[in-house]
């Protein structure tokens, strides 16, 4: 039901409720005064009589007392109806009536002055969807079409047309930003990259030179880096592309999600070059208080493991081993990874844990007691020592 509605009935029901109140309570009030002198009277009268008969006053006295009381009843009952009559005088109607219009205007304004401005009662907000590329590809050429010297604008439209598949598009728009300011290095990049999707993933011509004028404005940009780095592969110049790869991937942070696609290219590329892999490893020695090295520890689980210095706390590689059957020392090579697409030897800086667990789980369990290293590098092929108490 509409609130206004249900305003409306409860200004209704306040104005029946202020009727009566004016009109009915009095003429009760009345009635009951009366009644009550009334018997009073007669039980004074009555208890006269009964001093009379057990002669505790004579008649001399009884007839001065009864007069008494019927003199001070007929005063009370006078004045019960000058009272009587004056409360009974009803409320005129107009002013009844003016009563309920002001009570009904003074509620209205207090209820719109209390009312929220910009909420809407009878409307509920939907989320709203975001656009879709389609959409936004709408909007950025009716955009354009007022704003042709936006080259941010440019760069969009030719990134969203490259998403939509649209290379054609995607190019000349491109072209459009590159016109307006062609030292915006991410530009250059995304251009390049479009250019080489359009010439079947060569990085040569226009592409080469985009990813140039792009590191001779910022010769420390990853993306660029990385282009630069295809250009040379492109050009069977593997040891100039290894270079470059490795640059871009020192350049990266350590969370960064590129540094696995970088990590694994320059591996391939060791491959191609017939050069073996590099191996790494970290070798934990873990050593147990005399108290865990009792009977009731020595089928609980050690859970030796390597995690991300920073980042996702997730086991890089890990070895599970009883208690029992732990020598004190555990090797994590690349064979102990979790993932196979995040080995051991792709990672940097790291933590090495240890956790002392009676389950087993994967997760840590209140009671488990872990031990943590301090921040290594796994391509320092390092040796931990941690105690656990």
């Amino acid at each position: 039901m509409n609130l206004y509605l249900w305003f409306g009935l409860m200004v209704i029901i306040s104005s029946i409720w202020l009727v009566w109140f004016l009109y009915r309570p009095l003429k009760n009030n009345t009635f009951n005064l009366e009644k009550s002198n009334i018997s009073l009277g007669k039980q004074k009268q009555a208890e006269l009589e009964r001093d009379l008969q057990q002669n505790l006053i004579d008649e001399a006295v009884f007839k001065q007392a009864k007069d008494e009381i019927t003199q001070t009843l007929a005063i009370e009952l006078n004045q019960t109806s000058v009272i009587s009559v004056n409360n009974q005088q009803p409320v005129s109607f107009w002013l009844t009536g003016l009563m309920v219009v002001f009570l009904s205007i003074a509620s209205l304004g207090t209820y719109q002055f209390l009312m929220p401005e910009d909420a809407p009662v009878t409307q509920v907000e939907q989320p709203t969807q975001p656009p879709s590329l389609e959409q936004s590809m709408v909007e950025l050429k009716q955009y354009l079409e007022k704003n042709k010297e936006d080259f941010e604008a440019w760069k969009t439209l030719g990134l969203i047309l490259f998403e939509l598949d649209d290379i054609k598009g995607s190019l000349a728009a491109y072209e459009h930003s590159y016109q307006l300011n062609s030292n915006n290095v991410s530009m250059l990049v995304e251009y390049a990259s479009a250019i080489a999707t359009a010439q079947n993933d060569q990085f040569t011509g226009r592409a080469s030179t985009l990813v140039r004028e792009a590191l001779e404005i910022d010769p420390n940009a990853p993306d660029a880096l990385y282009l630069a780095g295809l250009v040379a592969a492109n050009a069977q110049q593997f040891d100039l592309a290894r270079q470059i790869w490795q640059r871009s991937l020192s350049l990266l942070p350590q969370d960064h999600s590129d540094r696995l696609v970088l990590e694994s290219i320059l591996a391939e590329l060791a491959q191609i070059q017939g050069e073996p892999i590099p191996e790494y490893q970290v070798v934990i020695n873990a050593t147990l208080s005399e108290r865990l090295r009792q009977a009731e520890f020595e089928n609980h689980y050690l859970m030796i493991y390597i995690k991300a210095a920073q980042g996702r706390p997730m086991p890089i590689a890990i070895q599970k081993i009883r208690v029992k059957d732990f020598k004190g020392t555990i090797t994590l090579t690349d064979s102990d990874s979790v993932m196979p697409t995040r080995k051991l030897s792709q990672s940097d800086k790291v933590v090495a844990v240890v956790r002392l667990s009676q389950s087993g789980a994967a997760m840590k369990q209140p009671g488990d007691i872990q031990i943590l290293s301090q921040v290594i590098h796994v391509r320092d092929n390092p040796t931990v020592n941690l105690q656990v108490e």
